[in-house]
């Protein structure tokens, strides 16, 4: 990487600390389940996931008011987070190593999202050198998807697909997403060959 991506990727990690600055006690403790640093965290996140899904499943909200629903609970915690942590976190009990354990959080984040960005270049670039790979690889995908999405219930896909999400960092910290990835390949070659 060149000096200049190297720059680019600290001056975005830092501007990510600073708008992380006021999550920083509940952005520990969130890394540490979504990182499966204790055994059950697991079972935790597949646990609150599925009673928010059987609520909605169960509770049938029209979309409008799902979303209504969703976007109150953001701009509530949005709200309510920055105060409640200034009042029942004091300034002394952050230390030096939660600060390190933040900036490496925040230097992960941004790494993320700035391999996203990269992969959303990519494929911008990919749309106008080679506009006919691109749109009949985006045609094949988009038909996929509405096939998929007439066939499976709308909410079991996006439960699987949250639970997909969520469950991924914790996957690649462990590095049970590689020996997955590699059993699979094992099983479907031994099954392909016999």
């Amino acid at each position: 990487m060149t000096d200049d991506g190297t720059v680019d990727k600290e001056k975005h990690m830092k501007q990510l600390k600073r708008k992380m600055e006021c999550w920083r006690e509940i952005i520990l403790p969130l890394n540490s389940v979504l990182l499966w640093e204790r055994s059950w965290h697991p079972g935790l996140i597949v646990g609150l996931v599925t009673v928010i899904f059987c609520t909605v499943w169960i509770l049938e909200p029209a979309l409008l008011t799902m979303i209504s629903i969703c976007l109150l609970i953001f701009a509530l915690v949005d709200y309510l987070v920055p105060i409640l942590t200034s009042v029942l976190c004091n300034a002394q009990s952050w230390t030096g190593q939660k600060e390190k354990k933040l900036i490496e959080i925040c230097q992960n984040l941004s790494t993320t999202m700035l391999q996203v960005q990269g992969i959303w270049a990519s494929m911008s670039k990919v749309r106008q050198n080679r506009p006919n790979i691109y749109y009949s690889t985006t045609i094949l995908f988009l038909i996929l998807f509405a096939w998929i999405g007439n066939t499976v219930n709308n909410l079991l896909l996006l439960y699987i697909i949250v639970i997909a999400i969520l469950l991924t960092p914790g996957f690649k910290h462990k590095g049970r997403a590689r020996w997955a990835v590699k059993y699979l390949y094992n099983h479907s070659i031994r099954r392909h060959l016999s």
